[in-house]
């Protein structure tokens, strides 16, 4: 999948928060929307492709914007020409076509405070602090899992462009 510059691609932004038993709403104003369902559709097949992340018990939330008429993680972007050499890929990826769709996450600009706010809310209301952050696109089906980071940690990577879409990131605060 080669998308051109200036072409839009629908991302999906999904935060599962470990162990939370009931949901939540945001208690502040944001520019994206936080939705806590997941439908059928996107589940069946979230649990052929991720099966350690719908294991894991806790709510999902998909982070969405409008754009357009259009809803999806508009606020997300990547850079498709960024050479692989230079990302942060784990070591164990040999697939290229898998390596293919490891691209940066990019969070658009006037989006990243509202990004960094609604992440370290969903942190907080996880009773182990914990949440798993996949931020994807339609690639090659491959459930890839970084190991847990700090809050902190992650923003750094995610500011290096080293966050990786079709990635899940496992977020705790201590």
């Amino acid at each position: 999948m080669l998308i051109e510059r200036g072409e839009s691609m629908p991302y999906d932004f999904n935060v599962l928060v470990v162990n939370q038993r009931e949901k939540t709403i945001l208690p502040f104003s944001s520019s994206i929307s936080v939705l806590n369902e997941i439908d059928d559709e996107d589940g069946k097949r979230y649990h052929t492709i991720y099966p350690f992340m719908t294991q894991t018990s806790g709510i999902w939330y998909s982070l969405i914007k409008e754009d357009d008429g259009v809803v999806y993680a508009s606020f997300c972007d990547s850079d498709f020409e960024h050479v692989q050499e230079d990302t942060a890929l784990p070591y164990w990826m040999k697939d290229e076509d898998v390596k293919y769709h490891l691209t940066p996450l990019i969070i658009k600009k006037g989006y990243e405070e509202d990004v960094v706010k609604i992440i370290s809310y969903l942190i907080e209301q996880s009773p182990i602090k914990t949440v798993m952050l996949l931020a994807r696109y339609q690639s090659e089906d491959r459930e890839i899992i970084c190991g847990v980071i700090s809050p902190e940690e992650f923003w750094t990577l995610l500011g290096q462009g080293k966050v990786l879409f079709n990635t899940c990131y496992i977020i705790r605060k201590e």
